[in-house]
């Protein structure tokens, strides 16, 4: 079993809503026997308040709010050009892929980019255009799928943007190689010091994966949508949009945690 195969195995039965599904009902499954104890019970409990808690915007926002607390605040274009008058002006904003869609119904491609994707390449337009640095896309081909997120990154940048990538960057499978293969690419290029785009929630992992590749990072972070204020009880009641939050927050938690497993190896 591969490390991708491992991973997607983990994103579908540890993180929510399955996790803590599954954990509810192995107690449900052991209160049954005849000598089940309090541990069965405890077990069907906890799972089933986790599945509650993490379907809840006042948990999900909190979670994602905490994450997007270890990034820098929305880079300007003012902000941009002061660095670009500096002694170490970037050469290049990368863009990291979030994903993509497919549909068979769809025109002219049943594969585009999803919408964190192009969240992500709306933010780093304005950016390109104002500064003229060139633009990196990182994102290899998903399973089951015939194009890289890059190349579909870059199909999106010139048909709804009129911008286009100088590098595509096809070959990564998660945010630690869409570094490693993006510093490959721009320092062959002469390129040291960078822009990276993606969301808030994403950033911090993402500046620690390319430091770690030996880039300088410049965040540009966007889509800030934490909170922990709790505005009425219904923060409190299940809801769909909670459960994505809940899962992109703790998918992102499990990341760094990987990151720093694989620091201390």
């Amino acid at each position: 079993m591969d490390e991708s195969t491992v991973k997607s195995l983990f994103s579908l039965l540890v993180l929510p809503p399955a996790g803590p599904l599954i954990v509810a009902l192995a107690g449900a499954l052991l209160t049954m026997r005849r000598r089940s104890g309090n541990g069965a019970r405890v077990l069907l409990g906890v799972g089933l308040a986790a599945a509650w808690l993490l379907s809840t915007p006042a948990v999900s926002q909190a979670l994602i709010g905490w994450l997007e607390d270890g990034s820098p605040p929305v880079l300007t274009a003012q902000q941009l050009a002061g660095e670009l008058r500096g002694q170490r002006p970037p050469g290049a904003i990368v863009v990291l892929g979030g994903g993509v869609r497919y549909s068979p119904q769809e025109w002219p491609s049943a594969e585009w980019p999803n919408q964190r994707t192009l969240e992500r390449l709306a933010f780093a337009a304005p950016l390109a255009r104002s500064s003229a640095l060139p633009i990196l896309v990182s994102g290899g081909t998903p399973q089951r799928r015939q194009a890289s997120e890059a190349a579909l990154m870059s199909q999106a940048l010139r048909a709804s943007f009129a911008l286009s990538a100088r590098w595509v960057e096809d070959r990564s499978t998660d945010t630690a190689s869409n570094a490693a293969e993006s510093a490959r690419m721009l320092r062959a290029a002469g390129v040291s010091r960078i822009v990276l785009v993606t969301q808030a929630y994403h950033m911090p992992r993402a500046v620690l994966e390319f430091r770690a590749a030996g880039l300088e990072v410049i965040a540009a972070p966007h889509g800030f949508s934490g909170s922990s204020r709790i505005e009425s009880w219904q923060d409190f009641v299940p809801g769909a949009g909670a459960v994505a939050t809940a899962w992109l927050a703790t998918h992102e938690l499990a990341g760094l945690l990987w990151h720093l497993v694989r620091a201390r190896l």
